[in-house]
């Protein structure tokens, strides 16, 4: 070792140990630290890290959307089984046998997607529950929200929501045969 190392090596140690006496005069006891609130650990009693609600404390982790809706996120409307379009078509007042309703043209899944990334940053809670109207074209011209949605982002979620279903490309709905104006309803619970 040359001296340079040594004296750098003296001025670590010395550091180091300044430091260390600074940390004990400042704390006799150090105090650990809530991982549940600002507040310091309580020196007795039980301690709850959960990652589930209870009654009297809420989760440190966040919870992701599901989809709850029997119609499946990944697939287009002709790859849908009959069940599945009779589960859609059941979302209609009356549908008349050979009419088909407007549905995503590449599924829900894209829509599920875009609306989970706003989520994610806006953190509204409740339910999206809206009605998107689709041209013969397939375009969407209009989105209704019919509420549902609360807190202090609702008013953002629901505009974001809104923005994404109207860029939507829609398969058009089917009236006796031939493409037709139809309104396409959209709902999901936002946890």
């Amino acid at each position: 070792m040359n001296s340079f190392q040594k004296a750098l090596a003296s001025a670590l140690l010395l550091c180091g140990s300044a430091c260390a006496m600074a940390q004990g005069l400042s704390s006799p006891t150090p105090i650990p630290m809530n991982p549940n609130g600002p507040n310091p650990m309580p020196s007795s009693g039980d301690v709850l890290l959960t990652n589930t609600a209870t009654s009297f404390t809420g989760t440190i982790l966040h919870k992701d959307l599901k989809w709850n809706s029997k119609i499946p996120l990944n697939k287009t409307y002709d790859q849908l089984t009959p069940e599945e379009k009779f589960e859609l078509t059941s979302l209609y007042e009356s549908m008349p046998p050979g009419d088909e309703p407007p549905f995503p043209i590449q599924g829900m899944r894209p829509v599920f997607n875009n609306i989970r990334k706003g989520q994610k940053i806006v953190r509204a809670r409740g339910q999206l529950n809206m009605v998107v109207s689709v041209s013969p074209e397939g375009k969407a011209v209009d989105v209704i929200d019919h509420g549902g949605v609360g807190g202090p982002n609702a008013r953002e979620m629901t505009q974001y929501a809104q923005s994404i279903l109207l860029m939507t490309k829609f398969k058009p709905a089917v009236c006796g045969g031939k493409p037709c104006k139809s309104e396409f309803p959209f709902q999901l619970n936002l946890q």
